[in-house]
């Protein structure tokens, strides 16, 4: 037997040192990799949460659209089916004659205050009190042809 042979048969396991090392890269990669998990569950909340606060909001400004909320500023009110969320509304003069700037602010704080989200919709619509007057100008003008033509 010559001495390449009798090598190759001592050295049959892993060393300390090797097996040290590995550990220490395993160990490594798995810190990092946990480090990653934690950053996208957070990801995931807070894209969630976006998602959530931009239907709300389109939802209350659909609402005040529609007439079922009252056409008026409300600062910091509760939504009626979860009170961490907030919702706010300021109204003010359009850019034009007869126009109204429509602000709609949604908000989300957490419990402790971590986790907070908000999303903000503008919109500009037609003064319904324009709407109103020129329907009742409408109606009495409508109303003295009819009794002009008796």
């Amino acid at each position: 037997m010559n001495r390449t042979q009798k090598r190759v048969r001592l050295r049959a396991g892993l060393t300390l040192l090797e097996v040290l090392i590995s550990l220490a890269i395993f160990l490594g990669a798995l810190t990092a990799l946990s480090q990653l998990i934690g950053i996208g569950s957070r990801a995931a909340v807070q894209a969630q949460l976006r998602t959530q606060a931009i239907l709300k909001c389109q939802s209350k400004l659909s609402e005040v659209l529609a007439g079922a909320q009252p056409l008026e500023s409300v600062t910091q009110a509760a939504f009626e089916d979860e009170e961490n969320w907030k919702w706010s509304l300021d109204v003010q003069p359009g850019a034009y004659e007869n126009m109204l700037l429509l602000t709609v602010n949604v908000q989300y704080a957490g419990a402790g205050d971590t986790v907070t989200t908000s999303y903000q919709l503008t919109r500009q619509i037609r003064d319904p009190a324009m709407l109103l007057d020129a329907a009742n100008t409408v109606e009495s003008t409508t109303e003295m042809t009819l009794e002009e033509q008796l």
